[in-house]
């Protein structure tokens, strides 16, 4: 009887021992992103792993976001990050630290970032959208604090998946990074994506959210809608002529969130979208056949 105690103590003690040597002998995970991605461009990062994965951060150009991990089988964790269009050309590390079996692990994957065209288009607008006049100075910079707070939310949930829906059926008109010239002078980027959508067009969400910010006729963005899809990602609807949900709803991918419009700092009724990943605006493109 007590040879056979000793037997079973020493292979429990012994797999105690190996379980860590195998673990640490392994990948405890891996990271799947892409090797190169251009200026202004989103990307998806995919961390998997056959052990349980738990407190999962991911870190990318100052940014980080700490999204939850599941899955059958491997467990995974998913996050969209993307590049400044103004960011220097190079090598940038994306770092994925993890506790793996309960070790804290970290992983570090290059990823460089390259040049990626957009072209020009040069617009005719109203003077006092290019410089407006001092007395409205004040209230803008109200509506810019606003817009800053509500792109830069990380909430905890991530509630998106790729590939992201279609906000209108309306054709793409000016791309996102376009770079503008307004009445002959005045150069800015595109920060987002343009539908053709007539007055009235039924404006739809590219996931699910919660509606963080309503815009009741900003002085350029009009009447717009700003979503919290979690994880770091939030959409931007503006130039609308109707709003037709509130501040703090939750709202369904595809659910009616407003009418296009032609209020702010617009040519005529259409939909401008805007989305950012940790705060950065990134192309909306690529988010429609995203996988």
């Amino acid at each position: 009887m007590q040879r056979c105690l000793r037997s079973f103590v020493f292979v429990l003690l012994l797999s105690l021992c190996l379980a860590p040597a195998a673990l640490a002998g392994e990948q405890p995970f891996s990271i799947h992103a892409p090797d190169a991605v251009g200026v202004g461009q989103p990307f998806l990062v995919k961390v998997v792993s056959p052990h349980e994965l738990e407190d999962v951060d991911i870190f990318w150009d100052g940014k980080s976001v700490s999204p939850a991990a599941c899955g059958q089988g491997d467990c995974r964790a998913l996050a969209l990050f993307g590049t400044s269009l103004y960011v220097k050309f190079g090598l940038y590390s994306l770092e994925v630290e993890a506790s793996v079996n309960g070790e804290r692990r970290r992983l570090r994957k290059l990823v460089r970032v390259e040049d990626h065209e957009y072209p020009t288009e040069t617009l005719r607008v109203a003077p006092g959208m290019v410089k407006p006049p001092k007395k409205f100075h004040a209230r803008i910079e109200r509506e810019r604090e606003k817009s800053k707070k509500a792109i830069s939310t990380v909430s905890s949930e991530r509630l998106w998946e790729a590939p992201f829906s279609l906000p209108v059926k309306g054709k793409m008109l000016s791309r996102f990074g376009l770079r503008r010239t307004f009445n002959g002078d005045t150069k800015r980027r595109h920060w987002g994506l343009d539908f053709r959508a007539w007055l009235g067009t039924p404006i739809r969400a590219i996931a699910p959210g919660k509606v963080i910010l309503v815009g009741d006729n900003f002085y350029y963005a009009g009447n717009c809608v700003y979503i919290d899809h979690g994880n770091g990602v939030v959409s931007m609807s503006v130039h609308m002529s109707k709003v037709l949900v509130r501040e703090g709803q939750m709202v369904e991918r595809g659910q009616k969130i407003g009418l296009s419009g032609s209020t702010g700092r617009s040519t005529g009724a259409h939909l401008h979208l805007s989305v950012f990943a940790q705060g950065v605006a990134i192309d909306p493109e690529p988010l429609f056949k995203m996988q």
